[in-house]
């Protein structure tokens, strides 16, 4: 599919929510942003590890559009709404045949443009071994994003539902 895909879809599905349902997908989001800093707070020593000893190695030589899901972009822009214009010069350098570093590497090595409370869903649950100690921190977070995906498909759903209405009532 790609991330430009993703991402420009990201940003028609934001323009397109009314103001009521903003308000309950920010709500999502910050509670997203809470679990993320939990997880940052209570997995540091981990997180440094990864800084100090593999240098970032998760973020080498990979496929980004696997990593990184419609909804890491619904999430991000829409709490850091700032970064629409970083994350589109870094999309320019988007290769979709081929593994390659992050495309959200500053300057190509690091660290991520993303802020630490605002991490793709896999980018900030992934370690380079099974951890224990922050294994109900992980799993708050992907219940969120599958809270933030479940939302979204619900809208979709009504909206295909109240669509079938009008259209049936015409006739």
């Amino acid at each position: 599919m790609g991330l430009k895909y993703k991402f420009n879809q990201a940003k028609k599905i934001l323009n397109a929510l009314g103001p009521e349902a903003l308000m309950n997908i920010r709500r999502i989001g910050r509670n997203i942003q809470k679990a993320e800093e939990k997880l940052a707070q209570k997995g540091k020593k981990l997180f440094l590890r990864c800084k100090t000893e593999c240098h970032g190695i998760c973020c080498r030589n990979l496929q980004p559009d696997s990593i990184i899901s419609l909804y890491d972009f619904l999430f991000i822009l829409l709490m850091n709404p700032e970064l629409h214009t970083a994350i589109s010069k870094c999309l320019e350098n988007e290769n979709i045949f081929y593994t390659s570093d992050c495309i959200f590497l500053k300057d190509g090595k690091g660290p991520c443009i993303f802020p630490p409370d605002s991490m793709p869903e896999i980018c900030i649950t992934s370690f380079c071994s099974y951890e224990r100690s922050i294994e109900r921190e992980i799993n708050v977070i992907k219940r969120k994003f599958m809270k933030l995906s479940w939302f979204l498909w619900l809208r979709k759903l009504l909206s295909l539902k109240n669509r079938m209405t009008k259209r049936f009532k015409r006739n």
